[in-house]
């Protein structure tokens, strides 16, 4: 109860406290508009520029890997700086085509734009659909050139706003960014390094197996987690034989969760624990076949063109499942029958096994 009337009283406030943020802070001092011609940027009198990611949303870094070596690929002595935290910075710790890495930590946001201001960006973009407070402070703190924002129209901080489209995949806005750098048919494949002492590790880790599944059962929501009857059944249904080798990942916080299901499958999966999310690449790069209702996961086996079905909920507009869709010719979508309710979430565990069957046995 007392966290119910919690989520209402701050539901109230936030629109309060981000109208009093943009007064504050939707403000640019000086506006460089002999750097921008038709919306697009003046690349010949670029020099860096700085990708914002307060989220450290994995899935979403894993996409924006087009942007750093496309930019790379025309412009090589563009420095390039990033700001994320967690799973995402993770994702590009060894990525070659990125100069500076900054990790973002709420409360921080003085001490980074300092830190930034010293490099001296020329441009600042940021993936934001809504800005918090503390975000529209670092914005302005970080004293870029030229500030370009999703969505961004009516605002002041911003010189070049860009577009999301709910019909199209989400490598889209990657791509219309790249435009405004002057970057046009960019290559869309994306790009994730693990060092070999992560590939030498989960060598060690999988031994001889072969024809490996990895099932990741788990979402950020419950709602978008499978049950662990469901998991059971998949890893029955798929392996009537035995023939595979099925790991199934997840949090520690889930380890008792899948030892359990490992236990009522008698062998039949085994629990690998992975440290960070680059384990957990290394192991998807060697399976043969992913199956997961999360989009990190799926972005993953999309950077190794892995066979793949990925489970979604069915959406009232589609939305979700165009922009988030797998976006490669191995991976496959099936969908939850189930549909939400109001006030409530729909549940991703409505779906039929037998599309995971007849997608697997087509591989």
């Amino acid at each position: 109860m007392i966290r119910k009337l919690n989520r209402i009283i701050q539901d109230f406030l936030r629109p309060k406290r981000l109208r009093i943020g943009k007064l504050l802070w939707d403000k640019k001092i000086k506006k460089n508009k002999n750097l921008i011609i038709n919306e697009k940027i003046e690349m010949t009198k670029i020099k860096s520029i700085i990708f914002l990611r307060y989220d450290g949303k994995i899935g979403d870094m894993i996409i924006s890997t087009i942007m750093f070596r496309e930019i790379k690929k025309k412009y090589p002595n563009i420095k390039i700086g990033v700001l994320t935290k967690g799973g995402a910075l993770d994702i590009i710790k060894y990525n070659k085509n990125i100069d500076i890495i900054y990790e973002y930590k709420k409360g921080n946001e003085k001490k980074l734009g300092k830190m930034i201001t010293k490099e001296n960006y020329d441009i600042l973009i940021d993936f934001s659909e809504v800005l918090r407070v503390n975000q529209m402070k670092l914005i302005k703190l970080c004293n870029a050139k030229i500030n370009v924002g999703l969505n961004k129209k009516e605002w002041n901080i911003f010189d070049i706003s860009y577009e999301k489209s709910r019909k199209k995949h989400i490598s889209n806005v990657y791509k219309n960014i790249l435009g405004i750098l002057n970057i046009n048919n960019p290559d869309l494949n994306y790009k994730i390094v693990i060092p070999s002492k992560i590939d030498e590790k989960i060598k060690l880790l999988i031994g001889d197996d072969t024809n490996i599944i990895v099932i990741n059962p788990y979402a950020a929501s419950k709602h978008r987690s499978l049950y662990k009857e469901k998991v059971i059944e998949i890893c029955k249904k798929i392996n009537k034989e035995n023939k595979y080798k099925i790991y199934l990942i997840g949090e520690k916080s889930k380890e008792n969760e899948i030892n359990e299901i490992t236990k009522d499958l008698e062998g039949n999966a085994r629990y690998i624990k992975l440290d960070g999310i680059l384990e957990v690449a290394s192991l998807i790069k060697k399976s043969n076949f992913i199956i997961s209702p999360d989009t990190s996961i799926i972005h993953i086996a999309a950077t190794f063109k892995k066979p793949l079905v990925g489970i979604y909920r069915q959406d009232t507009d589609d939305s979700n499942s165009i922009v988030w869709a797998p976006n490669y010719k191995e991976g496959k979508q099936i969908f939850s029958k189930d549909v939400a309710t109001l006030g409530e979430e729909s549940d991703i565990n409505k779906f039929d096994i037998k599309e995971i069957e007849r997608i697997f046995n087509k591989c």
